[in-house]
């Protein structure tokens, strides 16, 4: 029973441990593909049109809805030319802001049209004034939603010391127990066929011997026989 018990928790082990693996993969790959969109400093990071980005000042602090803060990750939703169309007061919206070499994500507060151009007038629900007008092809991406407090951690997680230790070392870990269980299968499997390969030489030794010693029966047999016919002469 309790071999039983032990093997059951071994295996719980080795499934858990390939879950968590994969589970690291999967996301190594997706925050891997979205830094590798980053092609340029006014880029956003996204998957699939979906991007995420770490709130780096207060300037959205405030009582509404879907007002952020400092140290919150805010979800995005890459904009095309259709759907900066259907933009409307309200919306937040990123935007690469030249003056601050950074994102901004603002809302907009006006909408106006200037020699067929649309323009945006963004500001921050915790600024006393409006940022500078941009144009509509400027706003990069929509706000969809937050996740209070994650914007610290996605920071540190791009930073090359959060990267090695909560991406890489981890991994390299997972790959290191999978290679030693992959190594012990391997040794397990060999010592099997070892196992089954010395107990078919054994019975065939055996089965050897025993046509041997039947061989060297029927010589003596005959011997005996040509004997006794020689004695009877």
């Amino acid at each position: 029973m309790d071999k039983t018990k032990q093997k059951l928790a071994i295996k719980i082990l080795k499934i858990s441990v390939n879950l968590i693996f994969y589970i690291v993969i999967a996301l190594l790959l997706v925050f891997s593909l979205a830094n590798i969109q980053v092609k340029k400093e006014n880029d956003i990071a996204n998957v699939f049109g979906r991007g995420f980005l770490a709130v780096q000042s207060d300037s959205m602090l405030g009582d509404l809805e879907d007002s952020f803060e400092k140290g919150d990750m805010v979800f995005v939703k890459m904009l095309d030319d259709n759907s900066r169309e259907a933009l409307v007061e309200g919306d937040i919206v990123t935007y690469f802001d030249l003056t601050l070499r950074a994102f901004n994500t603002h809302r907009i507060i006006e909408i106006y049209k200037s020699n067929d151009i649309t323009y945006f007038i963004t500001q921050g629900d915790n600024t006393p004034g409006a940022d500078q007008p941009i144009r509509a092809d400027e706003a990069k991406a929509l706000y969809v939603s937050k996740l209070s407090g994650a914007g610290n951690a996605l920071d540190y997680l791009q930073s090359p010391t959060g990267f090695a230790l909560f991406v890489i070392l981890p991994v390299i870990l997972i790959l290191v127990f999978e290679g030693i269980v992959l190594v012990r299968n391997v040794l397990a499997l060999n010592k099997a066929k070892m196992e089954e390969k010395y107990a078919i030489d054994k019975e065939k030794t055996i089965v050897d011997l025993e046509a041997e010693k039947d061989k060297i029966r029927a010589q003596i047999m005959e011997e005996l026989k040509n004997k006794n016919k020689e004695s009877e002469l």
